[in-house]
């Protein structure tokens, strides 16, 4: 092998060394971007699932609350409805 063609091997073999890393980092920066998108959304839907959960006992409360007698009488003395026995 002359020094010439062993001097252009080396070149290609250096070459194809750094573009195979740029490959490989903007894989892994992709990647990495794409971990912390998802995380984020689970963070987000988390969240959501707290906020109805609290929506949810708020609503089972309310519910309680308007079933009780004293609540409905007082609701039909606003529309003008009266209570005889």
């Amino acid at each position: 092998m002359t020094e010439e063609k062993a001097k252009k091997v080396i070149v290609a073999t250096t070459v194809g060394a750094v573009l195979l890393l740029i490959i490989l980092l903007a894989i892994m920066a992709y990647q990495m971007i794409s971990i912390k998108v998802k995380e984020n959304r689970i963070a987000y839907l988390k969240g959501q699932i707290t906020k109805y959960e609290q929506l949810i006992l708020q609503g089972e409360e309310t519910v309680e609350i308007r079933s009780m007698r004293e609540w409905i009488e007082r609701e039909a003395r606003k529309l003008g409805y009266s209570y005889s026995v």
